[in-house]
């Protein structure tokens, strides 16, 4: 026994060793990873003080040598399962939920717990009837179990469980990290807690207690990982530093279409996401965003544009679809990407509208007028129907500009536009077409109507009065009218009858207007 002691004592003062060089390197990575190399570094000092406290425990020979590293080893045997649940929930993208409240009610039960085990050689609240053993025993160390211990068991195995529940699902799905990280994960979390069970029952003879070394292999374990497979730099960076700090929105639904991640941009487009569990139906959380639900629905990959209305504004996002495949090619789920493009559809609605309509008056531009015109053309030529122009142009409007200057000029042009805006129908279309001349397309309208229309313009300019600078401003325009007939089918046809129209008007004293009704 004493050989075994000695060979025992040498492997929990190298795992000692071991456990403490990985803290060190778990610490140096804290810039990178963050709290999981935090957790991980506590992890290794709770096993190091737990391992280092049997060692010196199992080679005591007198009661309070023996109860002294009891205690010690109580340093790092409560607060270790807490951790190591931190620990894992941070690699298994559970992070935001590791927040300091949660923190603080994991450790409570531990820290009650430690208190009692530092009873001992008192009232030995959790050791009761603590003696040390005679005969052929590994660690002379005896207490009753009592339902202290048993408590202790449950909450630590519940930690445990946890821990390792979280690593098979993450071995499952493949995600948020790779298969063989998941595995040595789940591999890592369960001995310990086999381990632990089987002491705290009291299964192991001799009373040894193997959850040391065997908390020292699952830290290694944790090492190859680190060192080999890069647990700790690849799978939070590319979290913490490409997902969560993205600012797309980014949305995880795994194959049975459950939401299983979601950045912080995600959560401020739908704020729903930031009190849900994870887990829940992407369908459930999307309701009434019909455009969502479909893109869900189909095949990746897709884009679609979404609305998404707030108190302040609206915002415009292009929401792409991604296919997840695990390294095998297998699907595992979706990813919803959430790109922000309302200053971009801002600009281009401006872009449109400045490239149809004209700067002053607001009106469409000659090259609108001519693209709408050509597609009425065309359309009547192809279905038949009505077409009809009307060409005005405002009378001796140099004298306004001499006499009032170019500005008041510009004002009553826009008195103008606004004239013929409010007096026309939604589907007639108005434009500036050179200068003070503003021509009117009438889609539907035969000669006669268009005839109505010109008359109640001219009558609504002609009593137009255009105050600028203390100075009332009066205007009169003439008209001239045109429609398609079998002389006239094209565009430029119906231009040219209309200015000759408007030609005639102007020769029959202006504020008037006539109709084309020859060739």
């Amino acid at each position: 026994m004493d050989t075994m002691r000695l060979i025992v004592t040498s492997l929990l003062f190298s795992c000692c060793i071991a456990v403490l060089f990985m803290s060190v390197l778990a610490m140096r990575k804290r810039s990178v990873s963050g709290p999981s190399s935090v957790f991980l570094t506590l992890c290794c000092l709770c096993v190091a003080i737990y391992a280092f406290g049997y060692a010196m425990e199992i080679n005591g020979t007198e009661t309070g040598q023996v109860f002294f590293w009891v205690r010690f080893e109580h340093f790092g045997i409560q607060p270790l399962p807490a951790f190591w649940l931190m620990f894992t929930m941070c690699i298994m993208g559970r992070r935001k939920a590791v927040t300091p409240r949660s923190a603080a009610l994991l450790l409570l039960p531990a820290l009650i717990f430690f208190i009692a085990s530092q009873t001992l050689g008192g009232r030995n609240l959790m050791h009761p009837n603590a003696r040390l053993a005679s005969g052929d025993a590994f660690s002379l160390f005896l207490y009753d179990r009592g339902w202290v211990i048993y408590l202790v068991t449950i909450f630590q195995s519940l930690y445990l469980a946890t821990s390792s529940a979280l690593c098979i699902l993450g071995f499952v799905r493949g995600i948020p990290v790779p298969k063989s990280q998941a595995a040595i994960y789940c591999v890592g979390s369960f001995l310990p807690w086999l381990s632990s069970l089987a002491y705290n029952f009291g299964l192991v003879p001799y009373n040894a207690d193997p959850t040391p070394i065997v908390l020292s292999i699952s830290i290694g374990l944790f090492a190859v990982g680190f060192l080999k497979i890069g647990i700790l730099d690849i799978a939070p960076l590319a979290r913490d530093v490409i997902f969560e700090n993205t600012p797309d929105g980014a949305l995880v639904v795994d194959r049975q279409g459950r939401i299983t991640d979601s950045n912080l941009s995600m959560r401020s487009i739908l704020p729903g996401l930031d009190g849900a569990e994870m887990g829940v139906p992407a369908r459930e959380m999307l309701a009434g965003r019909s455009a969502l639900i479909d893109i869900l629905n189909s095949e990746p990959p897709g884009d679609i544009e979404f609305l998404v209305d707030t108190k302040s504004d609206s915002r415009v996002f292009h929401v792409t679809s991604a296919a997840l495949n695990s390294r095998s090619g297998k699907d595992q789920g979706k990813l919803l990407t959430f790109h922000d493009v309302t200053e971009m559809k801002d600009l281009q609605l401006r872009l449109e509208y400045m490239a149809a309509h004209d700067d002053l008056t607001g009106l469409y531009n000659r090259r609108y007028l001519d693209d709408a015109a050509f597609r009425e053309v065309e359309h009547v030529k192809r279905y038949g129907g009505n077409f009809s122009l009307i060409m005005l142009d405002l009378d001796h409007f140099k004298f306004v500009n001499d006499t009032y200057g170019h500005a008041a000029g510009d004002a009553a042009l826009v008195a103008v536009a606004n004239t013929c805006r409010a007096s026309l129908r939604i589907c007639d279309i108005v434009g500036r077409f050179g200068g003070e001349e503003i021509l009117i397309l009438l889609p539907e309208a035969a000669l006669d109507a268009s005839l109505v229309v010109a008359e109640k313009l001219r009558a609504a300019i002609e009593a137009l009065s255009v105050r600028y600078e203390g100075k009332d401003i009066r205007l009169t325009a003439s008209f001239g009218v045109a429609d398609m007939n079998a002389e006239r089918t094209t565009y430029k046809d119906l231009l040219i009858a209309a200015d000759r129209a408007l030609y005639r008007a102007k020769e029959a004293g202006r504020n008037c207007l006539c109709e084309c009704r020859d060739g």
